[in-house]
């Protein structure tokens, strides 16, 4: 008897329409998560001379005082210094900035660049865990139209990939000449290093520029297309009686491309006087793109 009921049972189960397993929606690639990349510029006034080697003392500016207030979140992930007087001095800032920060820190820097005994390098550091460099170079300076030509480096923001281009430039003070024809050069690298680039049209011009951002000796720049301008124009450096007297701190870009800006501004300082006699003459500038993934 069992063996009859187990046959008309599976008898029974052949007319059964067995229903398709539902189909199961393939899981999407998780996302970029979003970040902001935080970026600062500093001319660190012969960074590395006598006088100017108090390491703890940039460390703590850079990583404890960036944005605008004494409330401002500690920490940030890239560095653009000029005025760096020797590679050694960059060693000793990245190994403070370690010690301070509890991240790691590490730096691309231009070999010395001046066309008289008197010469400086620039600097971009980056934090390993937030920002991998992707280049470093210096512009060609055909002609000899720059004291100074600008450094070029490309990053790449490891949580969202996105790029950026970075033109490190500290301008000639000289003379008012000197200065004009310089800033009115520097349109072309800008237009000359985006379009070079296929694939990054985010190019950031930062540094100590020697001229207010509402001087027509940037009209050249300001007229390419997309428009160029810059959300900082503030007295940024101190004379010796501690005051901020002129606005030459910028972070030049075209907003249709850099459309990760998010706030930017004049670096906090605790107190200009004792700023002014151990660290700069210049207050840093900064700004904050707020990236989701690579645009371009």
């Amino acid at each position: 008897m069992r063996h009859w009921y187990l046959v008309s049972a599976l008898a029974s189960l052949a007319f059964l329409t067995i229903a398709p397993a539902p189909e199961v929606a393939a899981t999407p690639a998780a996302p970029a998560r979003a970040t902001n990349l935080r970026i600062l510029s500093w001319n660190t006034r012969h960074m590395g001379w006598s006088g100017q080697q108090n390491w703890a003392g940039y460390a703590a500016q850079i990583w404890n005082q960036f944005g605008s207030t004494s409330s401002s979140t500690n920490g940030l992930d890239v560095v653009c210094l000029q005025e760096v007087m020797y590679d050694t001095s960059v060693t000793s800032l990245v190994s403070a900035l370690n010690s301070v920060s509890g991240v790691s820190w590490s730096a691309a820097t231009t070999a010395a660049l001046g066309r008289s005994s008197y010469k400086e390098r620039y600097s971009v550091l980056y934090r390993t865990d937030r920002v991998t460099l992707l280049s470093s170079t210096v512009w060609t300076d055909t002609g000899d139209k720059f004291e100074r030509e600008p450094q070029i480096v490309k990053l790449r923001v490891n949580d969202t990939s996105a790029d950026v281009t970075l033109l490190n430039w500290h301008t000639i003070f000289g003379t008012t000449a000197q200065r004009q024809a310089e800033i009115q050069e520097i349109a072309n690298v800008f237009s000359s290093v985006q379009a070079s680039s296929s694939t990054d049209q985010d190019v950031i011009l930062i540094g100590d520029h020697n001229a207010g951002a509402t001087s027509t000796w940037w009209n050249n720049l300001k007229g390419l297309s997309p428009a160029v301008s810059t959300p900082i124009d503030m007295e940024t450096s101190i004379n010796s009686s501690c005051a901020y007297v002129s606005k030459y701190d910028h972070a030049w870009y075209q907003a249709s491309y850099v459309t990760e800006y998010s706030s930017s501004g004049r670096d906090y300082v605790s107190n200009v006087c004792t700023f002014y006699s151990g660290l700069s003459d210049h207050a840093p500038v900064w700004l904050k793109l707020y990236t989701v993934g690579d645009d371009d």
